[in-house]
């Protein structure tokens, strides 16, 4: 039986987030949600996912703060990331950082795509007991 991917989403719309969520899982993932960078760093650190959906425009922390904190501390793990955004001029920046830009307004297909895609570049991690995280 092959691993499913563990998707973390960070978003601060609720509804997004939410519908993000619903997609992904519909498509066969494993997902938890952040609704800010803390929290999200926080279910990184605890768990680390397979990928990372990451909002740009976050309370506290904007997504781009929040990645080039995590890639300064050799603790954290190298997980692959695909920023959402409606901003034009974070594309650059994102793969500066080493991750992918999704521009936003999205389809659902343009979404699981831009994840297979992203996914197919390394294999699942190894989690046990996962069933308890995906209802997060």
């Amino acid at each position: 039986m092959s691993e499913r991917a563990l998707i973390l989403i960070v978003e601060d719309d609720a509804a997004q987030r939410e519908l993000l969520k619903l997609q992904l899982a519909g498509a066969g993932y494993d997902v938890r949600v952040a609704d800010d960078a803390i929290v999200g760093g926080r279910s990184l650190m605890e768990a680390p996912p397979d990928l990372m959906l990451l909002d740009v425009a976050l309370p506290y922390l904007d997504g781009l703060e929040f990645v080039e904190t995590l890639k300064a501390d050799a603790s954290v793990p190298d997980v692959p990331i695909i920023f959402m955004t409606g901003y034009a001029d974070v594309a650059g920046r994102a793969r500066g950082l080493g991750a992918q830009c999704l521009m936003k307004p999205f389809s659902a297909d343009g979404l699981l795509a831009a994840v297979q895609r992203e996914l197919a570049l390394r294999p699942p991690r190894r989690r046990a007991a996962l069933g308890s995280l995906s209802s997060a």
